[in-house]
């Protein structure tokens, strides 16, 4: 290693101004470029000025690749290198901005010899001992965030090497470098390991994996065998800015949100690399050792017409030999033989990916998906064309970036496809047509959309297509809600997902079936299917070379993967194995039916092959019992038994007493149902309430009651929405009245509601008035007089004054525009959820006092992100309720970017205190949630307090030790005054109880028979706990409900989901109450933590792994995100 002239040598410090990062998240090295020669900013502004006046424009056929030279951009002359040219059409860098351009021969012009003198103004560096803390090898979300805040900072670094063949810094920057580190962003390499693995990477990309155990990094598994290896090594592609305008050629459709787009100015350069592959591998006889281990791995791949391409490996079917690849620069997808398959050669990385995986800007499919129909438009519209795009912005958590195409004379496509697909659509109106315009939100007001008679015109225009169109299409057999059948299990992926077939049409199926074999049997070669198309109805010869009625679901260049509409199975077969299905095999409807066990769930949030496996055999070739407990749109949860077993026969109940699954208390839930209470209720009930029994509150004075209420003169049954505290959801805000009341919905319910709206509208088009109309109903809007859900809170002849429950406005309306709620309009639950602002500055203030610069600002907030597209992230910190009764989720919304609670911190004045009787608000049968801000990657002093398992077991921070002391005496005073109180019995209730220790501790119960049972929420143990030693909370304890539980849920890293009892006996003796030193891997959504325990310099991970021979199987399904944004399940 040496020094390059003019330039700092190794071991200097310098002064570097930061001028741009490399954006992408796969990029192992972060990779910036940055200016050393900031006391020269006076001899290249000069040379700035100089070059203004350049040299003869460039003539046909001038300019080659290396060649240097000035390009014109927005009428100012930039020094340049040529980096490819195709005919007219160059591609250029810019050597003092470190930018790539496309560039036609009228922007280049030469330059004079002196102008290209000084060494370029920005110098490529990479941040030293810096790699990613992930086991991907790419950077996390919040590490590209930070990274973006880089550009424009100058800093003080060490040139800790310099790589001369490549012109390349390794700098030192420890104000950065240190950040990342306590951030949990980044794991630190010594200089000499961090040496080498630079050396590798710019030396081979396909080898560039850190995989050292002394750091830590993550380590390739490579599969075991002769062959060829493949290895991980993310494609590089230039970064385009915000607002970069390019000529694309689209080369791929699968739906709006995924276009690929192709620079066209590499079209050609692109073509010759497919020859250069294609003669590099064409002929070559050699094995490639391939497993599902390798998904997202690099690869190159055969086509179908015989060329090879760059690709990834995207699914592997190992009994067919066959493997699923997209290629990289063509967006296409296709399966190929493993003979087809190799690793692709360090030679080929260097070409950067200028394909780009595009989402149409300001189109979305508002959560129902996309029809056929109207994706063969768009690809009409835009496959194959060359169109001019307009890159938006770049997303990074979806790997896309959003774009707005033009065509001939500058014609918005995604426009023309916005207005054209409405046409293609079943039914005219979007969510947001639905949408209620909040009176009280003062940037929002209410527009009149339709007249009354011009929704019942409209109405009944579309009732008759759309009665035709449910007797044409959906033919699928439909199991009623609560409805009991004989079946059969016909395939199992897991206990969540599984196909039945009921016995109803077992006589024509088979009757059917036998019909299907004797006509493809007479005409073996006819109405074969030359261009099968995705969702196809078709026959398909499957493995058993027997004929099965099926649908496409993709379509490959030789083979094609299918589903089978009477079994529930999925195969990939020959394209010369679909045939064309007469419209006589059509009539009997699909009868494999997607279904999900009630009751129960994974004990580690994921089915293992065990459980699996153990449910596959007690369900296959039985006759069961089918109850349907609940259905969606397409699945049903059912409850399966079987009459002839010996023993249990409820399956839910087998599977939990042989512990492959846990009970699923949530599914037991009753249906809430909505009923008139007063707005004050009896303090009796005030301990009682919680989320799942008793009241919930959705309004002032309105109130969810379950089945057990006594009140039942009601029989009106809204289900609602309860989460668990620390749920993390994607919302829309829907009505905002403050920061202290608000109302979200659900953004994957949005297609569903959409649905809803549509046929509520066609129901009640011509709907008379009708007298008496129960409390849950359906009220014309006085606005744009749509029909809604709607719960009547005051009735006061000739109006009432109704909440829309899946919007969360409150409206007078007239009593004659109140129907009678159709049952089947009761299915899908409210959406809409009331919240309140979380102030993370006061934790303890349940409410706040926000003046008007704070409701603008929360309006523009929720309002920015909806115009921008962006969702709403939704943490829920705590449920509460004030003295009205009503309940409110305690939420942050977060964009990717920002925190509207951190953005509104300073702005937030806590409620002034009370006295207990005037107390505000309460915590709701629940206790307040906090993340104690403990960050992925930082580690923590901790002591167990209870282990459950491996994969569950709770902490106390160390720091918090003085919490939890204040806590515990607090408790102690406070219970010794509330002796004599009348003890809570109902589930879920919070409460205070005494431990085997003899003292007081919070606690919450989770079951009243046979035994009361209750979980301490600071310690983590659920124990059995007589009446006698259980206290109801006060009202004046808000001070003590309002601490943070102390208990920090964790599991062990690395450490397979089932493992033998002796090893969490193990773990049980030597973990609880010993200290140990905790580092965090990962947190889970529910916001378990993933950690490694060190006791001193031993890790107890490791321990347990060696100590039981304990090797880390895969996952059942592994979800890897390319830099394509294609997410690839196994």
């Amino acid at each position: 290693m040496s020094s390059i002239p003019g330039l700092p040598t190794p071991g200097s410090d310098v002064q570097i101004l930061i001028t741009s990062v490399n954006s992408s998240p796969l990029c192992v090295l972060v990779e910036l470029w940055g200016n050393f020669s900031q006391d020269k900013k006076a001899e290249y502004q000069y040379l700035a000025q100089d070059i203004q006046s350049p040299g003869e424009i460039f003539h046909e056929f001038e300019g080659n690749a290396g060649d240097q030279c000035l390009f014109q951009m927005d009428n100012t002359w930039y020094r340049s290198r040529i980096v490819s040219r195709h005919g007219s059409n160059y591609s250029v860098f810019l050597i003092d901005k470190a930018w790539m351009r496309s560039a036609t021969r009228s922007m280049l012009a030469w330059g004079k010899e002196e102008h290209f003198l000084l060494p370029p103004e920005v110098e490529f560096c990479v941040l030293a001992n810096v790699v990613p803390l992930s086991h991907g090898n790419s950077w996390s979300h919040t590490a590209m965030e930070f990274l973006k805040t880089l550009p424009g900072k100058s800093v003080k670094a060490y040139v800790q090497e310099i790589l001369v063949p490549q012109r390349t810094f390794l700098l030192h920057i420890p104000c950065i470098s240190k950040l990342m580190y306590e951030m949990g962003l980044a794991k630190k390499l010594s200089a000499e390991m961090f040496k080498d693995f630079v050396l590798q990477s710019l030396r081979s990309p396909s080898e560039a994996v850190v995989s050292t155990e002394t750091q830590e990094m993550p380590v390739r598994n490579e599969p075991e065998g002769p062959g060829e290896q493949m290895h991980k090594q993310p494609f590089m592609y230039p970064e385009l800015p915000t607002g970069t305008v390019e000529t694309v050629i689209v080369t791929e459709v699968t739906n709006p949100q995924r276009v690929f787009c192709q620079l066209r100015v590499f079209s050609q350069e692109l073509k010759k690399l497919s020859e250069q592959i294609t003669q590099h591998y064409e002929g070559r006889l050699a094995t490639c050792n391939i497993g599902p281990d390798m998904l997202g791995f690099p690869c190159a791949a055969r086509g179908s017409d015989g060329s090879w391409y760059r690709c990834v490996l995207q699914q592997v079917f190992p009994t067919n030999k066959v493997v699923e690849v997209l290629n990289v620069d063509y967006g296409m997808k296709q399966f190929v033989t493993v003979d087809n398959v190799r690793p692709l050669a360090a030679e080929f990385f260097r070409m950067p990916v200028v394909t780009y995986i595009c989402s149409l800007h300001g189109i979305t499919d508002k959560g129902v998906g996309w029809t056929a129909t109207q994706i063969d438009y768009l690809r009409s519209l835009l496959l194959g064309k060359t169109v001019i795009a307009k890159f938006e912005y770049q997303s990074l958590c979806e790997g896309v970036h959003y774009v707005t195409l033009y065509g001939h004379e500058n014609t918005n496509l995604n426009n023309l496809f916005s207005s054209k697909e409405r046409g293609l659509l079943e039914c005219e109106k979007s969510p947001g047509d639905y949408t209620i315009r909040s009176t009280s939100c003062r940037r929002q007001h209410p527009v009149r959309q339709e007249s009354q008679g011009n929704i019942s015109t409209s109405a009944q225009d579309v009732k008759r297509p759309e009665g035709k169109q449910i007797k044409e299409n959906l033919t699928i057999e439909n199991l009623p809600l609560n409805s009991s059948h004989v079946a059969v299990v016909q395939h199992v992926s897991n206990p969540s997902e599984f196909w039945i077939q009921t016995q109803t049409y077992a006589n024509e199926l088979e009757k059917l079936m036998d019909s299907i074999s004797d006509f493809y049997r007479e005409s073996v070669n006819e109405n074969v299917v030359k261009n099968p198309t995705v969702g196809l109805y078709c026959a398909a010869k499957a493995k058993d070379c027997h004929f099965y009625r099926a649908t496409v679901s993709e379509v490959g260049d030789m083979q094609i993967k299918v589903f089978f509409v009477d079994y529930g199975n999925t195969e990939v077969i020959d394209r010369s194995s679909i045939r064309a299905l007469p419209d006589k095999f059509k009539k009997l409807p699909h009868l494999a039916l997607k279904c999900k066990l009630a009751g129960v769930r994974p004990k580690y949030e994921r089915w293992s092959h065990s459980a699996t496996d153990f449910f596959t055999k007690k369900v296959i070739d039985e006759l069961l019992n089918v109850h349907v407990t609940a259905k969606g749109d397409g699945w049903y949860v059912v409850q399966l038994t079987n009459s002839a077993a010996h023993g249990e026969r409820d399956v839910s109940k087998l599977m939990c007493m042989s512990a492959f699954a846990e009970k699923d208390e949530a599914q037991k839930q009753p249906k809430t149902k909505m009923t008139m209470q007063p707005a004050v209720i009896p303090a009796a009930q005030n301990l009682s309430a919680t989320p799942s029994e008793g009241l919930m509150s959705m309004g002032s004075g309105i109130s969810f009651q379950t089945q057990n209420s006594s009140n039942e003169s009601r029989t009106a049954a809204f289900m609602e929405h309860m989460f668990p505290i620390g749920s993390a959801l994607d919302v829309n805000v829907s009505c905002i009245e403050s920061p202290n009341d608000f109302w979200c919905q659900l953004v994957q319910n949005a297609g569903h509601l959409k649905l809803l709206m549509q046929d509520m509208q066609i129901y009640y088009a011509s709907s008379q008035f009708h007298p008496f109309v129960e409390t849950a109903c359906v009220a014309r809007h006085p606005d744009n007089g749509m029909w809604y859900r709607a719960h009547v809170i005051n009735r006061q002849t000739p109006h009432a004054d109704v909440l829309f429950v899946d919007y969360g406005q409150t409206k007078t309306v007239s009593l004659y525009d109140l129907r009678r709620i159709c049952p089947a309009f009761l299915n899908l639950k409210g959406q809409a959820f009331r919240c309140s602002l979380y102030n993370p500055a006061d934790p303890t203030s349940t409410m706040n006092d926000w003046d008007e610069e704070a409701l603008a600002q929360f309006e523009d907030f929720v309002n920015n992100a909806a115009s921008n597209h962006v969702i709403l992230k939704c943490t829920i910190y705590a449920v509460m309720y004030n003295e009205q009764k009503v309940v409110f989720n305690i939420v942050d919304l977060e964009t990717p970017f920002e925190s509207v609670c951190t953005h509104m911190v300073a702005l937030a004045k806590s409620v002034p205190p009370k006295k207990a009787s005037e107390s505000h608000s309460h915590f709701n049968g629940s206790y307040c949630y906090s993340t104690h801000n403990i960050k992925t990657g930082t580690e923590e002093m901790v002591t167990v307090t209870c282990v459950n398992s491996v994969n569950q077991f709770f902490c106390q921070l160390e720091r918090k030790a003085d919490v939890v002391e204040d806590l515990t005496m607090k408790l102690s005073t406070l219970c010794h005054q509330l002796k004599n109180a009348k003890p809570p019995a109902q589930f879920g209730t919070v409460c205070f109880a005494k431990y085997t220790d003899g003292h007081w501790y919070r606690g919450q119960i989770k079951a009243t028979q046979p035994s009361v049972l209750v979980h301490f929420v600071d310690y983590g143990d659920t124990l059995e706990v007589d009446k006698s030693d259980l206290l109801p909370v006060p009202r004046e304890a808000s001070d003590i409900m309002s601490v943070p539980v102390q208990a920090v849920e964790c599991s062990l890293s690395d450490i397979p989901a089932s493992v033998p009892r002796d090893v969490n006996s193990w773990f049980e003796s030597n973990a609880t109450e010993h200290k140990f030193r905790a580092l965090v891997v990962a947190k889970e959504p529910c916001g378990k933590l993933l950690v490694e325990l060190y006791n001193g310099k031993t890790q107890l991970n490791s321990t347990i792994k060696k100590e039981f021979h304990i090797e880390m199987q895969r996952q059942e399904q592994v979800v890897l995100y390319t830099m394509f944004g294609e997410t690839v399940k196994h």
